[in-house]
């Protein structure tokens, strides 16, 4: 399959659209770091006026620290932070830091400045977290407040009004026949038995993606994933003494999928989250309910294959616990997850899946994030008519290298271009042998190996003034 024609007109609609954004809002002035307007964040904006006497600002005292790690203090001829209490300009390595609080103003992590040490305690006695000197605030700093795993959930929410869209593109691929955790050709599977009729050869998924997401409080944030499948299997069929290949394709929309984050506990450092997710998809994807004769169950079974429905048919649940802690430069985050799919109206159940997933992200500066990520399921067989089905479910772990770039900052925040290319390096896939009309074993499989490869531009900002 070729990079999809669709994905590309929407990628070069908004390469045309980049410079067209940056040169419509070029008179108003944003935060270097995050891309967020400065006149929109008044109450927290610093002013930094560097040793050539360029002055710049920075949204909050959070994109200052990095602003600051950046360039290095002997940069700046002076940095005035503005007092919360009063508004007052205040020299910011004078001033004393509230973090961990209840509130978050501008940017994670949420420091606060204040003149004097006697008003920040004040505040944190009322509203939480812990209060630090300038050096001190500066030692807590990370060059990004959080990252975004591909294929594993962050625990870290943004605040309240922050949003991001973006616009995906995956590409799935198999070519293997897995029998357990034996790889095999597909041609010389069928060719070196006569009594198999038919073996599945590559199957190359395409999906398009518009992905939005939503902070409703400082602790709820919310998800959605809408995508449109393009997908194409390759199967060979045995006909008489030949072999020949079929090719099958199913193109459509697929199940939207809603995702919810609560976070009942972070660290006043904002260096360690918990959190608890729950997920439902809507069956807005198509299921192919057409049935066919099996011979060797002897009954009349779902003739499309899992692997080629655009849905589930049903809607289903989701459940899981996320983990996610900086060290410094690095970024930690985990996920334990579990599944359900009910029955759907035709009688059909896809697996339960429960899922384990860790990444670890560097990020050598506020532009740019590099990762692994290890991730492994394990799905129950699917059930058709309340007949197991052998040659479904089983165990796979995958590895992907990710990287996020922090591209350009336009419309009062910033758009990032980030992608993974991974591979399975285990996988212990279910399979199931039956006996043809003549006594001779063959075998129905499923395909695994293969690679998957993720490209998304995302754009991230925050509405109103908090």
């Amino acid at each position: 399959m070729v990079f999809d024609k669709k994905f590309r007109s929407i990628l070069f609609c908004c390469l045309f659209l980049i410079p067209a954004m940056t040169w419509a809002e070029a008179e108003r002035e944003s935060c270097k770091v995050c891309g967020m307007w400065i006149d929109q964040y008044q109450r927290t904006a610093v002013e930094m006026v560097y040793s050539d006497g360029k002055t710049e600002h920075a949204c909050g005292v959070a994109c200052m620290f990095r602003i600051v790690h950046e360039k290095g203090l002997d940069s700046f001829r002076s940095i005035r932070v503005n007092d919360w209490n009063t508004g007052a300009k205040v020299n910011a390595q004078n001033a004393w830091y509230s973090l961990g609080s209840r509130l978050i103003p501008d940017m994670l992590p949420n420091y606060i400045a204040f003149a004097d040490q006697q008003s920040g305690e004040a505040f944190a006695a009322k509203e939480g977290g812990v209060v630090l000197s300038f050096i001190n605030a500066m030692d807590t700093i990370s060059p990004r407040g959080m990252t975004q795993p591909f294929r594993i959930r962050q625990a870290v929410t943004p605040g309240a009004g922050s949003f991001g869209i973006g616009l995906a593109y995956a590409y799935v691929m198999k070519d293997r026949l897995k029998i357990g955790t034996d790889g095999q050709d597909p041609d010389s599977f069928i060719s070196g038995n006569p009594a198999q009729p038919r073996a599945p050869k590559q199957i190359d998924i395409q999906t398009q993606m518009l992905v939005m997401n939503y902070g409703i409080t400082d602790r709820v944030a919310f998800q959605m994933n809408l995508p449109y499948f393009e997908k194409e299997m390759e199967t060979l069929v045995r006909q008489g003494n030949q072999i020949n290949t079929v090719t099958s394709e199913n193109d459509g929309l697929g199940d939207i999928t809603f995702e919810f984050r609560y976070n009942p506990w972070r660290s006043h450092y904002y260096d360690k989250f918990f959190t608890l997710l729950a997920g439902a998809t809507l069956p807005t994807g198509d299921f192919d309910a057409t049935r066919a004769y099996n011979a060797a169950l002897k009954t009349n079974l779902i003739s499309t294959g899992p692997g080629m429905q655009l849905g589930s048919g049903i809607p289903t649940v989701l459940g899981g616990l996320l983990y996610s802690q900086r060290l410094g430069h690095f970024w930690l985050h985990a996920q334990a997850l579990y599944r359900y799919f009910p029955e759907n109206r035709d009688d059909y159940k896809f697996g339960d899946e429960t899922q384990a997933g860790l990444a670890i992200h560097y990020t050598p500066n506020y532009d740019m994030v590099l990762g692994i990520e290890m991730d492994a399921s394990y799905t129950d067989e699917n059930e058709d008519l309340g007949i197991k089905i052998g040659n479904t479910g089983g165990t796979r772990a995958n590895l992907a290298l990710v990287f996020d770039w922090r591209f350009l900052n336009a419309f009062g925040g910033n758009m990032n271009l980030r992608g993974s290319v991974g591979l399975p390096v285990y996988e212990d896939l279910n399979s199931q042998d039956f006996l043809n009309a003549g006594g001779k074993k063959f075998t129905q499989s499923q395909l695994g190996e293969g690679f998957f490869a993720n490209l998304v531009i995302n754009f991230n900002t925050r509405f109103g003034d908090f």
